[in-house]
């Protein structure tokens, strides 16, 4: 699917559906264009090739995963940018999305819906200011929206971390919560791997090395650094607090593990005289005045008791149970 907003003084802004003659509206130097491709079929793919006159490399790319990087060509700039999304809990995903920025138009190109692209559209018709500063200043809107989207899944991640530490502490906490706080541990060390790259990129923006952006906008693309430079900030903290969290559970799992072997060591030693007595009747010695005795089998039941009761309460008066 295309979406394309076209924008200019005149008749404010449009929104058009479908293919359109791109290589020929795109003449318009009055207008500026921001150009969609929505899970693009090969014949919509094959438009950024034959109206856009984007390299085949590029495109490429575009079809395939790819990780954060700028590439500059002469009439236009292609970015790979990362968005996240939280999936479930202690899961984390990205989502990829291409910008191609020219003169005066802006194409994004991804895969899967995004609904935060679909309320900016929305955004875009009710209000022309947004494509009526230039094609930089569209890309600057997208990417900032974007990157703002980080401070959502960022509060849902914080909040299951609070989710993991609760499970722990509650007592019982099982195999199925360790993996859980691993994969969550490794998400974020992608997320931050991704965050430092867009920040990058971003900072050569700040520094208005493209002529395809104003020196008005630097501060703007400035602002986004900022912003992926907390998102940093917080996945080195939430990765701290991960393994926190995993300290604890190995903490509170000893110390279960040391409970079950103190039952069983109490056991043990309460079982230990017991059989010492059994084994000696056991021996069935003539000269051995209980076996001649007819109370002698519950003798020897009675004196198994009083020792086990007597060993309790040594353990007792210990501090052992």
């Amino acid at each position: 699917m295309i979406r394309t907003l076209q924008y200019n003084s005149e008749s404010g802004c449009q929104v058009h559906e479908g293919i359109l003659p791109f290589e020929d509206i795109l003449r318009d130097n009055d207008s500026s264009f921001w150009i969609d491709f929505e899970n693009p079929t090969e014949e919509e793919s094959y438009i950024l090739y034959s109206d856009f006159k984007f390299h085949p490399l590029i495109i490429e790319d575009t079809l395939e995963a790819s990780n954060p990087k700028l590439d500059v060509f002469k009439d236009y700039l292609y970015m790979v940018f990362h968005a996240t999304d939280y999936i479930k809990q202690g899961e984390l995903a990205s989502r990829e999305i291409d910008f191609f920025l020219g003169r005066n138009y802006v194409v994004t190109s991804h895969k899967s819906c995004f609904p935060t692209l679909d309320r900016l559209a929305e955004k875009c018709r009710r209000d022309d200011r947004i494509l009526s500063r230039g094609a930089d200043f569209i890309f600057h809107t997208l990417v900032d929206t974007l990157v703002d989207d980080y401070n959502v899944t960022l509060k849902l991640v914080a909040e299951t971390i609070d989710k993991f530490e609760a499970e722990i502490f509650s007592g019982d906490p099982d195999r199925e919560l360790l993996k859980n706080i691993f994969e969550l541990k490794e998400d974020i060390a992608e997320l931050k791997r991704k965050a430092l790259a867009q920040r990058d990129i971003m900072w050569r923006f700040s520094r208005g090395e493209y002529k395809l952006t104003s020196p008005e906008s630097a501060i703007y693309f400035r602002d986004i650094y900022d912003h992926l430079s907390h998102i940093n900030d917080k996945a080195d903290h939430f990765r701290d607090l991960l393994k926190s969290v995993m300290d604890a559970y190995f903490s509170v799992s000893s110390d279960k593990t040391n409970k079950i072997m103190k039952t069983l060591t109490v056991f043990t030693a309460i079982l230990l005289p017991l059989s010492v007595i059994a084994s000696i009747y056991g021996m069935n010695f003539k000269g051995m005045p209980e076996i001649q005795w007819d109370f002698g089998y519950y003798f020897a039941l009675g004196l198994m008791v009083v020792v086990a009761g007597i060993t309790l309460v040594v353990f007792k008066v210990k501090g052992w149970l």
